[in-house]
């Protein structure tokens, strides 16, 4: 990656913002590496018993590899971000296949490639770069065919399957996942600025646009017809590739391996990194959202307006953690202690740093990522992935190397295998060690001592002894593993002796098993020596799942016949049945024979991702023998952690038994949640909302859908609840959940009839009639006005949602008589009628009387009612009417103990006359003197 993306992800994103890009090059191009922070070249630490071992990739300049994918034999295919693209051999010998010209500025580049899942015939390569098309930048998505034998010599038949136009230079395409079913999985990012906030960001939210978002594709570039919005009208637009939205930079992305639920790093903006386990149809909240929290720079922006979000599976702060996470795998060997097995391995490239962490079946999180790492000083970690064993694998872009962290302890031995053959008149023996393996797939190198203070190497060889060569001499092989674990076989040799001579008739080579097929064989062995002799028989049995293969010792026997059956072992197992024959010097030779299973593949679905159980395993596809026994068991609860199991499309029992038929087979699963489980058996509800128009949204603490005329919601505490109609724009309009809560009532007729409502969970309510509309009110407004009887009450429905008053100092709601005003300082006070319309004639809270202090109160003598505000009163009576007293003139009247008193209450608000100001009573009237400040009372 370019030396400005670098430091862009080493160094925090706002200190970058002010710093000369063109000054960053010229320190790094000097060689100036202390630019760089110095934990880039610290050394590496990591728990005991862990190591690093190191990949040559062949990719060459400063900072270069972006990814790799292992070819199956041992060698590997790695990326750099000017476009090279390189192969490795399993010894290490690496070759540039070709050079892309690509736009690498900043993001941008040869950033991902990945081989199809049946490379070994398709031969079919997929790369993500940026190209020129036209004068303008394009993310591409491709596939290749490789060209060459073992050895891959070039690329030949570009088939472009997505492009789109790259807005900025960052946040662009950079991971392809060919799944198993040979659909592609494609992260893009949002394509905005990312220093200051973007309205490109919002792109993010758009299912018609592919900026932010996680896509699944055919290989022609057609959205797949599961995907949770796809349209079978126009299959090749934007909304039927999109499987998830709402992401920034998801950079690095896995398939959960029992679940098959996508897991994806999203790098953060000023604040937050955030791993997610992806549910489909899912919106990830950006540029709304940053991890749990709203972004402050986007969120009083209108499209934002109650946007939700759907909480990370994890999520750290920026700081020691780091500030750019990469996205990892989940660790399925045996050989790393057990508190890692199953757990998330993942990067951070900022900290040079690999985390775990481990969630369950319903993706909570059960062990939160390491505070200072699981190993720390490692590189910069740019891509994830696994072994064959399940060892993690990642590519170091500060080395441009692959690292793989082994653990010595579970690392196993290879297992020695050698034949020979031997040529008496020359006293030549060839060796062949072509059989032995290493269970955890590793690369063996091979090393010969012929007994005789000669040694040799390689996985065949040859060695001609001195003579006379009748004695017996004793030959050693020994086999040794990367991690340098080394097993050695004692080998009986007579140069002078001839080999015994085994001929084993077998099945014809091709032939495959079913369970309880006959698997016989039968063998003969000479020597020129010795004449007739006793064939030996060994079975083992090899059994492979998910790549990680182990043996079980078998049965024994001798004679010229053998005889088995092939038995249900589970899995990919294989017989390894192996002849041997021993001369009298103690010479031997053997020939082994793999009676394999014939396998068939057994794939469950599921509408949404499930750690569905097979043979107690939980996964999501399985290599079945013909005619074994298979148990499919499906948990209660699917991996959101909502919906819950209700029936087998094909129908029958929720837990499955059959015996595999000699034919793939695919079952699915069907999962609802709460939403749909109430809307299919509820007609009312289905009447009020209408047709689904979304897919469902949210994470296991709330969830939503959309409906042609409503909206319903469903919390654990609060259960479904629907909101439709005018109330439900006015909920949507004014935040909906995000600042009111999720519905906890439907919509419910109003005790008086006139009206209808809903209640909320954060105390709020919005009320809708046909004359007012719908309105939102809540909080101490909504307290105040329960407390006076709802609806029902003085002021009635509401003709407004709470506002902020112009002069800013406070909040209020109108109604159909009066209204209710708060500020911190008066609490929430209910102003009626004349009174309130007298307040209105003076400017209301920005008048000369302020904000109300009291609600409307019943007078101590009965007679009149009046509120109280900040500066003054106003008092009503039915013969008096409505009328304002403040200052001095009230101070005078209340010491004369107010409407009780001799004047009774005002007939007139205050008014000037010459001199001052006067306000009348019933009985009597007060005037304020402006010359002296006296204030006198009178009768008439």
């Amino acid at each position: 990656m370019t030396f400005n993306y670098i430091i862009r992800k080493l160094y925090p994103r706002k200190a970058f913002a002010v710093v000369s890009l063109a000054v960053m090059a010229v320190f790094l191009c000097s060689g100036l590496l202390a630019a760089l922070p110095k934990n880039t070249h610290a050394a590496s630490t990591l728990p005991a018993g862990f190591s690093l071992q190191t990949l040559p990739t062949g990719v060459t300049g400063a900072y270069q590899l972006t990814d790799f994918a292992r070819t199956g034999d041992g060698g590997y295919f790695a990326s750099g971000k000017g476009g090279q693209l390189t192969w490795t051999s399993a010894a290490g010998a690496s070759i540039t296949i070709a050079n892309f010209n690509v736009v690498s500025d900043q993001d941008l580049g040869f950033t991902g490639l990945a081989l199809a899942p049946d490379y070994a015939t398709s031969r079919t390569l997929y790369t993500v770069r940026a190209i020129l098309v036209s004068g303008q930048t394009q993310m591409t998505l491709s596939a290749w065919t490789v060209t060459g034998g073992a050895t891959p010599s070039g690329l030949t038949n570009e088939r472009v399957i997505l492009q789109l136009a790259a807005t900025t230079n960052v946040h662009g395409m950079t991971t392809v996942l060919p799944a198993a079913d040979g659909t592609l999985w494609v992260s893009i990012g949002d394509g905005a600025d990312f220093v200051n906030p973007d309205t490109r960001a919002l792109r993010a939210l758009d299912i018609n646009q592919g900026y932010g978002k996680l896509l699944r594709v055919q290989q022609d570039g057609r959205g797949v017809t599961s995907n949770p919005y796809y349209d079978s009208a126009n299959p090749n637009s934007w909304k039927s590739r999109v499987y998830a939205s709402g992401f920034r930079s998801p950079f690095r992305f896995s398939l959960d391996p029992a679940s098959g639920a996508p897991v994806v790093a999203d790098v953060g903006w000023n604040r937050w990194e955030e791993v997610n386990i992806v549910r489909p149809g899912t919106s990830y909240g950006w540029p709304c959202w940053e991890a749990d929290e709203q972004t402050v720079q986007y969120k009083d922006m209108t499209q934002c307006n109650g946007v939700g979000n759907t909480r990370p599976l994890t999520s750290y702060a920026h700081g020691p953690m780091g500030t750019s996470v990469t996205g990892g795998v989940v660790y399925t060997g045996s050989a790393y202690p057990v508190q890692y097995r199953g757990s998330y391995f993942f990067g951070d490239y900022s900290s040079n740093r690999l985390y775990t962490l481990a969630y369950d079946a319903q993706g909570n999180l059960n062990r939160a990522p390491e505070a200072n790492g699981f190993g720390s000083g490692l590189g910069g970690p740019v891509r994830l992935s696994a072994a064959d064993n399940g060892d993690i694998m990642y590519a170091d872009i500060t080395t441009n190397t692959i690292k793989r962290l082994v653990y010595a302890s579970g690392n196993r031995a290879p297992t020695p295998q050698a034949t020979t053959a031997t040529n008496p008149s020359t006293l030549t023996v060839n060796f062949d060690a072509g059989q032995s393996y290493d269970l955890d797939g590793d690369i063996l190198t091979y090393a010969w001592d012929f007994g005789d203070g000669v040694t040799g190497t390689g996985v065949t060889t040859s060695h001609t002894y001195a003579a006379p060569g009748t004695a017996p001499l004793t030959a050693r092989l020994t086999v040794t593993d990367p991690n340098g674990a080394a097993s050695s076989l004692n080998i009986n040799v007579v140069p002078a002796n001839n080999t015994p001579q085994l001929t084993l008739n077998a099945p014809p080579a091709g032939t495959l098993y079913k369970v309880g097929d006959p698997v016989s064989l039968n063998a003969t062995a000479t020597d020129a020596e010795d004449g007739a002799l006793t064939v030996q028989w060994q079975t083992n049995l090899l059994h492979c799942s998910g790549g990680y293969c182990h043996v079980h010792p078998g049965t024994n026997s001798s004679g010229p016949a053998y005889s088995t059956m092939f038995e249900d072992h589970g899995d990919d197992t294989s017989l390894q049945i192996t002849a041997t024959a021993t001369d009298s010097r103690g010479v031997a030779t053997q020939q082994t024979y793999a009676a394999n299973p014939k396998l068939r593949t057994l794939t469950i679905n599921s509408n949404v991702p499930t750690a569905i159980s097979i043979n107690g395993k939980p996964r999501q596809n399985a290599q079945i023998t013909v005619d074994a026994a298979v148990s499919i068991i499906p948990p209660a609860m699917a991996t959101d952690g909502v919906s819950t199991f209700d029936r087998w499309a094909d129908g029958g029992a929720a837990e499955r038994s059959l015996t595999m038929p000699d034919s793939n087979v695919t079952y699915t699963a069907v999962y609802i949640t709460p939403i749909d489980r109430r809307y299919n058996t509820d007609p009312n509800l289905r009447a009020a909302v209408g047709t689904p128009t979304a897919v469902e949204q949210g994470d296991v603490s709330l969830r939503y859908r959309d409906y042609t005329n409503g909206r319903v919601y469903w919390t654990a505490a609060s259960g479904v609840h629907e909101v439709h109609g005018a109330i439900k724009d006015n909920y949507l309009t004014q935040g909906a959940h995000v600042k009111f809560g999720e519905p906890i009532t439907d919509e419910v007729v109003a005790p008086d009839g006139a009206g209808r409502y809903n209640h909320f969970a954060a105390e709020a309510s919005s009320y809708w009639t046909a004359q007012t509309g719908a309105h939102m009110v809540y909080g101490r407004i909504r307290e105040v006005w329960a407390s006076l009887g709802w609806e029902r009450g003085p002021n009635g429905y509401p003709k407004s949602d709470e506002l902020a008053t112009p002069n800013g100092r406070g909040r209020f709601n109108s109604f159909q008589n009066g209204g209710i005003y708060w500020t911190p300082q008066t609490d929430a006070r209910s102003v009626l009628g004349a009174i309130y319309a007298k307040w209105g004639q003076f400017g209301y809270e920005a008048g000369i009387l302020g904000f109300p202090t009291t609600n409307e109160t019943v007078a101590p003598d009965g007679r009149g009612r009046y509120s109280q505000f900040e500066t003054g009163a106003v008092y009503w009576t039915p013969q008096t009417g409505a009328h304002e007293v403040h200052g001095l003139i009230k101070t005078r009247w209340a010491a004369l103990g107010w409407e009780r008193s001799y004047l009774g209450y005002p007939t007139s608000d205050e008014f000037a006359i010459a001199g001052g100001r006067r306000s009348n009573f019933e009985r009597g009237y007060i005037i304020w003197n402006a010359a002296s400040g006296v204030v006198t009372d009178r009768r008439y």
